[in-house]
Protein backbone atom coordinates (compact mmCIF):
# COMPACT_ATOMS: atom_id res chain seq x y z
CA UNK A 1 0.00 0.00 0.00
CA UNK A 2 1.55 3.73 -0.68
CA UNK A 3 2.58 5.75 2.04
CA UNK A 4 1.46 9.37 -0.51
CA UNK A 5 -1.07 11.04 0.60
CA UNK A 6 -4.15 11.33 -1.02
CA UNK A 7 -5.08 14.39 -3.04
CA UNK A 8 -7.91 16.26 -2.05
CA UNK A 9 -9.65 19.57 -2.82
CA UNK A 10 -12.06 21.48 -0.49
CA UNK A 11 -14.17 24.48 -1.50
CA UNK A 12 -15.93 26.32 1.11
CA UNK A 13 -16.83 30.04 1.00
CA UNK A 14 -13.59 31.96 1.82
CA UNK A 15 -13.46 34.28 5.47
CA UNK A 16 -11.87 37.67 3.84
CA UNK A 17 -11.40 38.54 7.28
CA UNK A 18 -8.50 36.28 8.39
CA UNK A 19 -8.03 34.49 4.56
CA UNK A 20 -5.36 37.24 3.77
CA UNK A 21 -3.70 37.80 7.02
CA UNK A 22 -3.05 33.78 7.23
CA UNK A 23 -2.13 33.29 3.96
CA UNK A 24 0.48 36.05 3.44
CA UNK A 25 1.25 35.64 7.56
CA UNK A 26 0.56 39.40 8.61
CA UNK A 27 3.06 39.80 11.23
CA UNK A 28 -0.05 41.07 13.38
CA UNK A 29 -1.99 37.96 13.07
CA UNK A 30 0.44 35.95 14.16
CA UNK A 31 1.14 37.85 17.28
CA UNK A 32 -2.43 37.26 17.97
CA UNK A 33 -1.90 33.09 17.87
CA UNK A 34 -1.93 31.75 21.11
CA UNK A 35 1.73 30.55 21.93
CA UNK A 36 0.65 27.36 23.26
CA UNK A 37 -1.27 26.08 20.37
CA UNK A 38 1.29 27.85 18.02
CA UNK A 39 1.39 25.95 14.40
CA UNK A 40 3.59 27.99 12.35
CA UNK A 41 7.17 27.90 12.32
CA UNK A 42 8.05 31.25 11.02
CA UNK A 43 12.06 29.44 10.37
CA UNK A 44 10.21 27.33 7.65
CA UNK A 45 8.35 30.69 5.95
CA UNK A 46 10.75 31.26 3.78
CA UNK A 47 9.73 28.13 1.96
CA UNK A 48 6.70 28.98 1.11
CA UNK A 49 5.37 30.17 -2.11
CA UNK A 50 2.50 32.48 -3.24
CA UNK A 51 1.08 33.53 -6.78
CA UNK A 52 -1.37 36.59 -7.12
CA UNK A 53 -3.69 37.16 -10.61
CA UNK A 54 -2.85 40.35 -12.63
CA UNK A 55 -5.83 41.98 -12.34
CA UNK A 56 -5.70 41.27 -8.22
CA UNK A 57 -2.05 42.96 -7.58
CA UNK A 58 -2.55 45.70 -5.26
CA UNK A 59 -6.35 44.58 -4.75
CA UNK A 60 -7.61 43.48 -1.31
CA UNK A 61 -10.53 40.45 -1.60
CA UNK A 62 -12.97 42.98 0.43
CA UNK A 63 -12.17 45.93 -2.48
CA UNK A 64 -12.71 42.76 -5.34
CA UNK A 65 -15.89 41.42 -3.49
CA UNK A 66 -16.90 44.82 -3.69
CA UNK A 67 -16.24 45.02 -7.61
CA UNK A 68 -18.42 41.71 -7.88
CA UNK A 69 -21.53 43.38 -6.04
CA UNK A 70 -20.96 46.26 -8.26
CA UNK A 71 -21.31 43.84 -11.30
CA UNK A 72 -23.87 41.98 -9.84
CA UNK A 73 -26.21 44.91 -9.23
CA UNK A 74 -24.95 46.24 -12.92
CA UNK A 75 -26.15 42.82 -15.02
CA UNK A 76 -29.08 41.69 -12.62
CA UNK A 77 -30.65 45.25 -11.49
CA UNK A 78 -31.04 44.10 -8.20
CA UNK A 79 -27.71 43.67 -5.00
CA UNK A 80 -26.72 40.33 -4.35
CA UNK A 81 -27.72 37.83 -2.07
CA UNK A 82 -25.30 37.16 0.30
CA UNK A 83 -27.41 35.76 3.75
CA UNK A 84 -29.24 32.39 3.64
CA UNK A 85 -32.78 32.94 3.18
CA UNK A 86 -35.44 30.11 4.63
CA UNK A 87 -38.77 29.11 2.63
CA UNK A 88 -41.15 26.33 2.57
CA UNK A 89 -41.13 24.25 -0.47
CA UNK A 90 -44.45 23.05 -2.41
CA UNK A 91 -44.15 19.51 0.01
CA UNK A 92 -44.64 22.26 2.90
CA UNK A 93 -41.08 21.31 4.13
CA UNK A 94 -38.91 24.04 5.70
CA UNK A 95 -35.66 24.82 3.33
CA UNK A 96 -32.76 27.01 3.43
CA UNK A 97 -31.38 28.49 0.33
CA UNK A 98 -27.79 29.76 0.54
CA UNK A 99 -26.92 32.94 -0.05
CA UNK A 100 -24.05 33.93 -2.67
CA UNK A 101 -20.50 33.01 -2.25
CA UNK A 102 -18.61 34.79 -4.69
CA UNK A 103 -15.31 34.59 -3.26
CA UNK A 104 -14.08 30.94 -1.87
CA UNK A 105 -11.30 28.87 -0.26
CA UNK A 106 -9.72 26.19 -1.50
CA UNK A 107 -7.57 23.99 0.93
CA UNK A 108 -5.68 21.26 -1.47
CA UNK A 109 -3.16 18.32 0.17
CA UNK A 110 0.23 18.36 -1.63
CA UNK A 111 3.39 17.06 -0.96
CA UNK A 112 6.95 18.53 0.07
CA UNK A 113 8.21 18.85 -3.08
CA UNK A 114 4.94 19.82 -4.76
CA UNK A 115 5.87 23.23 -6.91
CA UNK A 116 3.44 26.44 -7.45
CA UNK A 117 3.17 25.94 -11.35
CA UNK A 118 1.28 22.43 -11.11
CA UNK A 119 -1.33 24.30 -8.84
CA UNK A 120 -1.27 26.88 -11.50
CA UNK A 121 -1.46 23.99 -14.13
CA UNK A 122 -4.67 22.79 -12.25
CA UNK A 123 -6.28 26.52 -11.70
CA UNK A 124 -6.08 26.47 -15.74
CA UNK A 125 -7.84 23.30 -15.82
CA UNK A 126 -10.74 24.45 -13.58
CA UNK A 127 -11.14 28.10 -15.29
CA UNK A 128 -11.07 26.49 -18.75
CA UNK A 129 -13.73 23.82 -18.04
CA UNK A 130 -16.04 25.78 -15.56
CA UNK A 131 -14.84 29.17 -16.07
CA UNK A 132 -13.67 29.70 -12.26
CA UNK A 133 -11.32 31.86 -12.20
CA UNK A 134 -7.91 32.03 -9.22
CA UNK A 135 -7.21 35.41 -7.77
CA UNK A 136 -4.44 33.92 -5.49
CA UNK A 137 -2.49 30.62 -4.73
CA UNK A 138 -0.51 30.46 -1.23
CA UNK A 139 1.81 26.97 -0.52
CA UNK A 140 2.48 26.84 3.02
CA UNK A 141 5.20 24.40 4.27
CA UNK A 142 5.48 25.78 7.70
CA UNK A 143 2.54 24.61 9.55
CA UNK A 144 1.91 21.26 11.53
CA UNK A 145 2.87 20.10 15.05
CA UNK A 146 5.44 18.89 17.56
CA UNK A 147 4.49 15.21 18.57
CA UNK A 148 6.29 15.92 21.39
CA UNK A 149 5.64 19.74 22.38
CA UNK A 150 8.94 21.96 22.33
CA UNK A 151 10.93 19.66 20.29
CA UNK A 152 11.21 20.17 16.96
CA UNK A 153 12.61 16.89 16.26
CA UNK A 154 9.31 15.39 16.77
CA UNK A 155 7.63 17.79 13.98
CA UNK A 156 5.20 17.05 11.44
CA UNK A 157 4.66 18.87 8.65
CA UNK A 158 1.49 19.34 7.49
CA UNK A 159 2.07 20.58 3.75
CA UNK A 160 -1.12 22.03 2.24
CA UNK A 161 -1.76 25.02 -0.34
CA UNK A 162 -4.88 27.96 -0.39
CA UNK A 163 -6.26 28.63 -3.56
CA UNK A 164 -9.22 31.97 -3.29
CA UNK A 165 -11.45 31.75 -6.39
CA UNK A 166 -13.33 34.08 -8.13
CA UNK A 167 -16.97 31.95 -8.26
CA UNK A 168 -19.25 34.11 -10.07
CA UNK A 169 -19.75 34.42 -14.05
CA UNK A 170 -19.46 37.85 -15.10
CA UNK A 171 -21.31 37.80 -18.27
CA UNK A 172 -24.41 36.94 -16.11
CA UNK A 173 -23.72 38.29 -12.46
CA UNK A 174 -24.72 34.85 -11.19
CA UNK A 175 -23.41 32.50 -9.04
CA UNK A 176 -21.55 29.58 -10.79
CA UNK A 177 -23.32 26.07 -9.91
CA UNK A 178 -21.02 22.86 -9.59
CA UNK A 179 -23.05 19.36 -8.62
CA UNK A 180 -21.63 16.72 -7.10
CA UNK A 181 -20.08 14.94 -10.37
CA UNK A 182 -18.24 18.15 -11.25
CA UNK A 183 -17.01 18.80 -7.84
CA UNK A 184 -15.91 14.44 -8.16
CA UNK A 185 -13.89 15.54 -10.88
CA UNK A 186 -12.25 17.96 -9.81
CA UNK A 187 -11.29 15.82 -7.66
CA UNK A 188 -9.57 13.88 -10.19
CA UNK A 189 -7.95 16.88 -12.03
CA UNK A 190 -5.98 17.82 -8.73
CA UNK A 191 -4.76 14.44 -8.68
CA UNK A 192 -3.78 14.53 -11.90
CA UNK A 193 -2.03 17.77 -12.13
CA UNK A 194 0.13 16.92 -8.61
CA UNK A 195 0.96 13.53 -9.82
CA UNK A 196 -0.84 12.25 -6.26
CA UNK A 197 -3.33 9.28 -5.49
CA UNK A 198 -6.96 10.19 -5.97
CA UNK A 199 -9.03 10.15 -2.43
CA UNK A 200 -11.36 7.52 -2.32
CA UNK A 201 -14.98 8.42 -3.55
CA UNK A 202 -18.08 8.73 -0.84
CA UNK A 203 -19.58 6.50 -2.87
CA UNK A 204 -17.00 3.75 -2.16
CA UNK A 205 -17.29 3.71 1.66
CA UNK A 206 -20.54 2.93 2.41
CA UNK A 207 -21.31 1.11 5.79
CA UNK A 208 -24.63 -1.20 7.04
CA UNK A 209 -26.20 0.53 9.11
CA UNK A 210 -29.67 -0.30 11.43
CA UNK A 211 -32.55 2.08 12.59
CA UNK A 212 -32.20 4.04 15.13
CA UNK A 213 -34.82 2.09 17.17
CA UNK A 214 -33.05 -1.32 15.92
CA UNK A 215 -29.22 -0.08 17.37
CA UNK A 216 -30.62 1.79 20.95
CA UNK A 217 -32.97 -1.33 21.39
CA UNK A 218 -30.14 -3.83 20.79
CA UNK A 219 -28.17 -1.85 22.95
CA UNK A 220 -30.31 -2.17 25.56
CA UNK A 221 -31.12 -5.77 25.04
CA UNK A 222 -27.00 -6.21 24.97
CA UNK A 223 -26.40 -4.72 28.44
CA UNK A 224 -29.29 -7.13 30.13
CA UNK A 225 -27.57 -10.35 28.67
CA UNK A 226 -24.36 -8.69 30.33
CA UNK A 227 -26.55 -8.50 34.07
CA UNK A 228 -28.27 -11.78 33.08
CA UNK A 229 -24.20 -13.30 32.53
CA UNK A 230 -23.29 -11.32 35.61
CA UNK A 231 -25.91 -12.70 37.90
CA UNK A 232 -25.31 -16.32 36.77
CA UNK A 233 -22.00 -15.93 38.07
CA UNK A 234 -22.76 -14.59 41.32
CA UNK A 235 -25.78 -17.65 41.50
CA UNK A 236 -22.72 -20.01 40.57
CA UNK A 237 -20.39 -18.52 42.98
CA UNK A 238 -23.26 -18.40 45.71
CA UNK A 239 -23.84 -22.28 45.25
CA UNK A 240 -20.24 -23.12 45.62
CA UNK A 241 -19.98 -20.96 48.46
CA UNK A 242 -23.48 -22.75 49.69
CA UNK A 243 -21.56 -26.41 49.18
CA UNK A 244 -18.68 -25.18 51.15
CA UNK A 245 -20.47 -24.05 53.88
CA UNK A 246 -22.06 -26.86 54.33
CA UNK A 247 -18.99 -28.98 54.03
CA UNK A 248 -17.85 -27.07 56.77
CA UNK A 249 -20.74 -27.11 58.98
CA UNK A 250 -20.67 -31.10 57.88
CA UNK A 251 -16.96 -30.57 59.45
CA UNK A 252 -18.21 -28.67 62.65
CA UNK A 253 -20.36 -31.33 63.62
CA UNK A 254 -17.54 -33.95 63.24
CA UNK A 255 -15.30 -31.95 64.89
CA UNK A 256 -17.39 -31.26 67.64
CA UNK A 257 -18.14 -35.19 67.85
CA UNK A 258 -14.24 -36.05 67.80
CA UNK A 259 -13.61 -32.94 70.18
CA UNK A 260 -11.25 -34.64 72.02
CA UNK A 261 -9.33 -35.20 69.15
CA UNK A 262 -9.81 -32.82 67.12
CA UNK A 263 -10.01 -29.35 68.48
CA UNK A 264 -7.64 -27.20 66.15
CA UNK A 265 -9.54 -28.67 63.64
CA UNK A 266 -13.38 -27.67 64.52
CA UNK A 267 -12.08 -24.39 65.58
CA UNK A 268 -10.90 -23.94 61.58
CA UNK A 269 -14.04 -25.21 60.46
CA UNK A 270 -16.01 -22.72 62.23
CA UNK A 271 -13.88 -20.25 60.53
CA UNK A 272 -14.48 -21.08 57.13
CA UNK A 273 -17.86 -21.57 57.73
CA UNK A 274 -18.01 -17.39 59.14
CA UNK A 275 -16.22 -16.92 56.06
CA UNK A 276 -18.73 -18.73 53.50
CA UNK A 277 -21.64 -16.89 55.17
CA UNK A 278 -20.02 -13.30 54.75
CA UNK A 279 -19.40 -14.38 51.20
CA UNK A 280 -23.13 -15.81 50.95
CA UNK A 281 -24.46 -12.59 52.17
CA UNK A 282 -22.37 -10.27 49.99
CA UNK A 283 -23.43 -12.67 46.79
CA UNK A 284 -27.19 -12.60 47.82
CA UNK A 285 -26.37 -8.36 48.01
CA UNK A 286 -25.13 -8.63 44.27
CA UNK A 287 -27.57 -10.79 43.05
CA UNK A 288 -30.81 -8.31 44.35
CA UNK A 289 -28.72 -5.07 43.13
CA UNK A 290 -28.28 -7.18 39.40
CA UNK A 291 -32.09 -8.15 39.63
CA UNK A 292 -33.17 -4.93 40.26
CA UNK A 293 -30.58 -3.16 37.50
CA UNK A 294 -32.80 -6.15 35.25
CA UNK A 295 -36.07 -5.05 35.94
CA UNK A 296 -35.05 -0.71 35.14
CA UNK A 297 -33.72 -2.56 31.80
CA UNK A 298 -36.37 -4.33 30.85
CA UNK A 299 -38.48 -1.09 31.83
CA UNK A 300 -36.67 1.30 29.49
CA UNK A 301 -37.00 -1.41 26.54
CA UNK A 302 -40.13 -1.64 26.76
CA UNK A 303 -40.67 1.60 26.91
CA UNK A 304 -38.41 1.99 23.79
CA UNK A 305 -40.58 -0.71 21.50
CA UNK A 306 -43.54 1.25 22.29
CA UNK A 307 -42.05 4.67 21.43
CA UNK A 308 -41.27 2.80 18.32
CA UNK A 309 -44.48 1.26 17.68
CA UNK A 310 -45.72 4.82 17.80
CA UNK A 311 -43.15 6.37 15.82
CA UNK A 312 -43.62 4.16 13.00
CA UNK A 313 -47.43 4.82 12.59
CA UNK A 314 -46.57 8.41 12.90
CA UNK A 315 -43.86 8.28 10.66
CA UNK A 316 -45.37 9.69 7.33
CA UNK A 317 -46.18 13.04 9.43
CA UNK A 318 -43.13 13.51 10.51
CA UNK A 319 -41.32 16.73 9.24
CA UNK A 320 -37.94 15.39 8.31
CA UNK A 321 -36.12 18.60 9.03
CA UNK A 322 -37.02 18.63 12.64
CA UNK A 323 -36.49 15.01 13.21
CA UNK A 324 -34.03 15.84 15.55
CA UNK A 325 -36.87 17.55 17.98
CA UNK A 326 -39.46 14.51 18.40
CA UNK A 327 -40.16 13.18 21.53
CA UNK A 328 -38.26 10.18 21.14
CA UNK A 329 -35.10 11.21 20.52
CA UNK A 330 -35.20 14.02 22.98
CA UNK A 331 -36.32 11.40 25.57
CA UNK A 332 -32.99 9.32 25.16
CA UNK A 333 -30.82 12.09 24.38
CA UNK A 334 -29.50 12.35 28.53
CA UNK A 335 -29.57 8.19 28.56
CA UNK A 336 -27.13 8.56 25.76
CA UNK A 337 -25.38 11.39 26.78
CA UNK A 338 -24.88 9.63 30.30
CA UNK A 339 -23.94 6.17 28.35
CA UNK A 340 -22.14 6.43 25.22
CA UNK A 341 -18.77 8.13 25.69
CA UNK A 342 -18.92 8.74 21.90
CA UNK A 343 -21.58 11.12 22.41
CA UNK A 344 -20.75 12.84 25.46
CA UNK A 345 -17.04 13.58 23.69
CA UNK A 346 -18.75 15.28 20.95
CA UNK A 347 -21.61 17.10 22.81
CA UNK A 348 -18.67 18.10 25.21
CA UNK A 349 -16.40 19.40 22.45
CA UNK A 350 -19.51 21.52 20.96
CA UNK A 351 -19.91 23.03 24.53
CA UNK A 352 -15.99 23.92 24.56
CA UNK A 353 -16.28 25.57 20.98
CA UNK A 354 -19.41 27.14 21.65
CA UNK A 355 -17.80 28.90 24.43
CA UNK A 356 -14.25 29.33 23.06
CA UNK A 357 -14.98 33.14 21.79
CA UNK A 358 -14.41 35.10 18.26
CA UNK A 359 -10.40 34.80 19.35
CA UNK A 360 -10.85 31.25 18.19
CA UNK A 361 -9.32 27.70 19.76
CA UNK A 362 -6.32 27.91 17.86
CA UNK A 363 -5.20 24.19 15.81
CA UNK A 364 -4.45 24.08 11.93
CA UNK A 365 -6.42 27.28 10.59
CA UNK A 366 -7.45 29.55 13.81
CA UNK A 367 -11.86 29.16 14.73
CA UNK A 368 -12.06 25.69 14.37
CA UNK A 369 -12.49 22.10 15.96
CA UNK A 370 -9.64 19.85 16.12
CA UNK A 371 -8.99 17.30 13.45
CA UNK A 372 -9.90 14.27 16.27
CA UNK A 373 -13.16 16.46 17.71
CA UNK A 374 -14.09 17.31 14.23
CA UNK A 375 -13.38 13.35 13.03
CA UNK A 376 -15.76 11.91 16.05
CA UNK A 377 -18.20 14.47 15.05
CA UNK A 378 -18.61 13.53 11.40
CA UNK A 379 -18.49 9.68 12.39
CA UNK A 380 -21.36 10.49 14.70
CA UNK A 381 -22.98 12.10 11.87
CA UNK A 382 -22.46 9.37 9.51
CA UNK A 383 -23.72 6.34 11.76
CA UNK A 384 -26.51 8.18 13.32
CA UNK A 385 -28.32 9.59 9.94
CA UNK A 386 -28.22 5.89 8.40
CA UNK A 387 -29.69 4.55 11.39
CA UNK A 388 -32.15 6.93 11.09
CA UNK A 389 -32.33 7.31 7.25
CA UNK A 390 -32.30 11.38 7.77
CA UNK A 391 -28.68 13.89 6.82
CA UNK A 392 -25.86 14.99 8.67
CA UNK A 393 -27.70 18.02 9.09
CA UNK A 394 -30.38 16.97 11.34
CA UNK A 395 -27.60 14.98 13.71
CA UNK A 396 -25.84 17.71 13.81
CA UNK A 397 -28.56 19.77 15.22
CA UNK A 398 -29.39 17.04 17.63
CA UNK A 399 -26.00 17.20 19.18
CA UNK A 400 -25.98 20.72 18.94
CA UNK A 401 -29.60 20.52 21.35
CA UNK A 402 -28.06 18.53 23.39
CA UNK A 403 -24.84 20.84 23.83
CA UNK A 404 -27.57 23.37 24.35
CA UNK A 405 -29.78 21.83 27.00
CA UNK A 406 -27.28 20.56 29.18
CA UNK A 407 -24.84 23.85 28.64
CA UNK A 408 -27.59 26.78 28.38
CA UNK A 409 -26.15 28.28 25.85
CA UNK A 410 -26.61 31.75 25.13
CA UNK A 411 -28.10 32.91 21.65
CA UNK A 412 -24.70 33.73 20.54
CA UNK A 413 -23.32 30.68 21.43
CA UNK A 414 -25.92 28.40 20.43
CA UNK A 415 -25.28 30.20 16.86
CA UNK A 416 -21.87 29.88 17.22
CA UNK A 417 -22.46 26.20 17.49
CA UNK A 418 -24.44 25.71 15.00
CA UNK A 419 -22.37 27.56 12.40
CA UNK A 420 -19.54 24.96 13.59
CA UNK A 421 -21.48 21.56 13.64
CA UNK A 422 -22.81 22.92 9.89
CA UNK A 423 -19.35 23.38 8.35
CA UNK A 424 -18.57 19.59 9.51
CA UNK A 425 -22.04 18.54 8.00
CA UNK A 426 -21.64 20.42 5.19
CA UNK A 427 -18.24 18.81 4.41
CA UNK A 428 -15.83 21.77 5.46
CA UNK A 429 -13.45 19.61 7.48
CA UNK A 430 -13.87 16.29 5.12
CA UNK A 431 -9.79 17.18 4.52
CA UNK A 432 -8.51 17.65 7.90
CA UNK A 433 -10.69 14.28 8.62
CA UNK A 434 -9.31 12.17 6.08
CA UNK A 435 -5.75 13.35 7.08
CA UNK A 436 -6.25 12.54 10.82
CA UNK A 437 -7.81 8.95 9.70
CA UNK A 438 -4.82 8.14 7.65
CA UNK A 439 -2.16 9.26 10.76
CA UNK A 440 -4.43 6.50 13.26
CA UNK A 441 -3.73 3.94 10.55
CA UNK A 442 -7.48 4.47 9.03
CA UNK A 443 -9.34 5.83 12.19
CA UNK A 444 -11.34 4.81 15.02
CA UNK A 445 -14.15 3.02 15.46
CA UNK A 446 -17.36 3.06 18.03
Amino acid sequence: MSNKPKASVHVKPCNIAQSELHNRRDPEYIKKLDPNTLYVRLDLTKHNASYVAPEMQGVSLQQHLESIRAMVKKLTKRAMQEKDVKYTDKNGKVRTRNGASPIRESVVVIEKDTKLKDLLNFTKEVEKKWGIKALQVHIHRDEGHCEVPGDEKTWVPNYHAHIIWDWMDHSTGKSIKLNADDMSEMQDMVAEALDMERGQKKSETGLDHLEREQFIKLKLEKEKKQLEEEKRKAQSEKDKAEKKAQEAKEEAKKAVAEKDEAEKKAQKAKTALSSAESKITEKQIEIDRLKQRIDIEQVALEGLQSEVEEKRREKDSINTSDEWMNPALRAVSGYLFNTDKVIKFAVETIQNYAYSGTGGRGGNHGDCFYDNEAFVIKKLMTGLAAIAKTTFQVIGNWLVYVASKIAKFNDWELRRAERGVKSIADGDYDWRIDRFERRQGGGISR
